[in-house]
């Protein structure tokens, strides 16, 4: 019997055709639809607003306002450790729909502000003092405005809670304040004097702090509860089945914080709030989604087999870079553009990079090009999640000097990436994940043993693990 198909692959593989079928036409056109449907849905929640970006000094500000609904009682918003004014749009676009002029800032280090953060973060004079005057400062200028009117409120999260009520402590002029996620050693039992504090019911740590501050007016205080002693009101509330981001889109936490507010002004309406956060997930799960049969479209090409990695060879690559990343994160800072740590950790990517591929071709393994239409393909469709999530997420692509420090990272990165691409390449799922781990455990363990070099890097772990996890699978998918 003669082997028709095994005459034909050959031939098949050898020239460039089109592979994809009617299903994964019909997958793409439905995927891109529902992208399309989510974005319209994100873009609606600001209909009937009126959104303006202004400056306070360096520290970039954005208002919302329901239209005509000025002047209003000011709100100002900051968000938490490592995240940006994206990350409080639902409640952001809440309090505006209900009567407030609010004033979301992005705080130094974080977002699109252009300053550095300072790395003092165990001093109260150090990080803390540095962005609690610039929450001051940004409540100052939103308070003089001639659109706003009456007393001033706040809604910080995470690490902003501390900020927010420090800056409250210094006004006499203050609605109320919500603390989303709180921990703030500057609670007392008579200041702030209208205290609402937000937790996640996943946060029992922080909803333990939260409940303390209830007890200092009123011992007796459970969850749920609003106490008030000698003037000063707390209450304590808690989002159902929702961690330290998801407490933000809870709905829980919308309707506390509108309420909130509106009882500590004297002002604002009852208006539909923005739940829309969840849609920002489901774009983004589409748009990774839908590289898989846009990946099936592109022309395939005959490429050699790379040699196969035998598990010695394998444990090699993933274990020798390790002393050698560990010395040169001690060696004396390696600055970029005055953000020390990020020159630290682009040469410990760039020494483990070299390392690898340098074991890579002992082993007989030589890096392959990649195609050029799968790459500008590849690359458009990473642009386009990133900019998804830079604009409904959190803030993501780089500016101002941090473009600079992205360059810089390149020189490092791109090795690491070279390395790391011959070593998954048709590898199995757990020497996939043994790659990866053994650089973030590495990398976790330097920043521990010495963060004088390394510094607020740390904050660049869960976006590497983005990287592997998202930009990892696209990728995978287009080769």
């Amino acid at each position: 019997m003669t082997d028709h198909s095994a005459r034909q692959d050959p031939e098949r593989r050898a020239s460039p055709v089109w592979s994809a079928g009617r299903k994964d036409t019909v997958a793409a056109i439905l995927l891109s639809a529902v992208a399309l449907v989510c974005i319209f849905i994100l873009e609606a929640r600001f209909f009937g607003l009126e959104i303006n970006e202004i400056r306070v000094n360096d520290t970039p500000v954005t208002l919302y306002v329901a239209n005509g609904a000025t002047p209003a009682p000011p709100v100002v918003i900051a968000h938490g450790f490592a995240g940006s004014r994206q990350m409080m749009d639902q409640i952001s676009v809440s309090l505006a729909r209900q009567g407030f002029l609010v004033a979301s800032l992005d705080l130094p280090g974080h977002g699109r502000h252009p300053g550095q953060l300072s790395p003092d973060i165990g001093s109260l004079d150090g990080t803390t003092a540095q962005l609690a005057q610039v929450v001051e400062q940004v409540a100052e200028d939103i308070a003089k405005r001639p659109d706003t009117i009456g007393p001033i409120s706040f809604v910080g999260h995470s690490m902003a809670t501390d900020l927010v009520i420090r800056a409250a402590e210094r006004r006499d002029d203050v609605g109320g304040i919500v603390a989303i996620s709180m921990y703030s050693p500057a609670v007392t039992p008579t200041s702030p004097s209208a205290l609402l504090v937000i937790s996640g019911a996943r946060e029992e740590h922080l909803r333990g702090a939260g409940l303390d501050a209830a007890q200092l007016v009123d011992p007796a205080a459970s969850e749920g509860e609003t106490v008030t002693r000698n003037g000063v009101t707390r209450r304590t509330a808690v989002a159902p089945f929702v961690g330290h981001v998801g407490v933000l889109f809870a709905p829980t936490s919308l309707l506390e914080t509108t309420a909130w507010l509106r009882e500590a002004t004297e002002v604002g309406q009852i208006a539909p709030l923005d739940t829309s956060g969840w849609i920002a997930g489901v774009l983004l799960t589409t748009l990774v989604l839908l590289v898989w049969p846009i990946a099936k479209m592109l022309p395939q090409r005959d490429t050699a087999p790379m040699l196969p990695l035998s598990w010695r060879g394998f444990l090699i690559c993933v274990t020798l870079p390790i002393p050698i990343a560990l010395i040169v994160a001690a060696l004396p800072t390696f600055g970029i553009v005055g953000h020390a740590a990020f020159g630290t950790l682009g040469v410990i990517f760039g020494a483990w990079g070299v390392v690898q591929i340098t074991v890579l071709r002992r082993c007989g393994i030589r890096y392959q090009a990649p195609d050029a239409i799968g790459t500008v393909g590849y690359l458009a469709l990473a642009l386009v999640f990133a900019l998804a999530l830079d604009r409904y997420g959190a803030a993501f692509l780089p500016v101002g000097d941090r473009a600079v420090v992205l360059l810089g990272l390149l020189l490092g990165t791109v090795p690491f990436a070279i390395a790391d691409t011959a070593l998954v390449h048709n590898a199995s799922f757990l020497r996939r994940i043994l790659t990866r781990l053994s650089f973030l455990a590495v990398l976790s363990a330097a920043m521990a043993l010495i963060p004088s070099q390394l510094g607020l890097a740390f904050t660049t772990l869960p976006v590497l693990v983005l990287f592997f996890v998202v930009y990892g699978t696209m990728a995978r998918w287009v080769a």
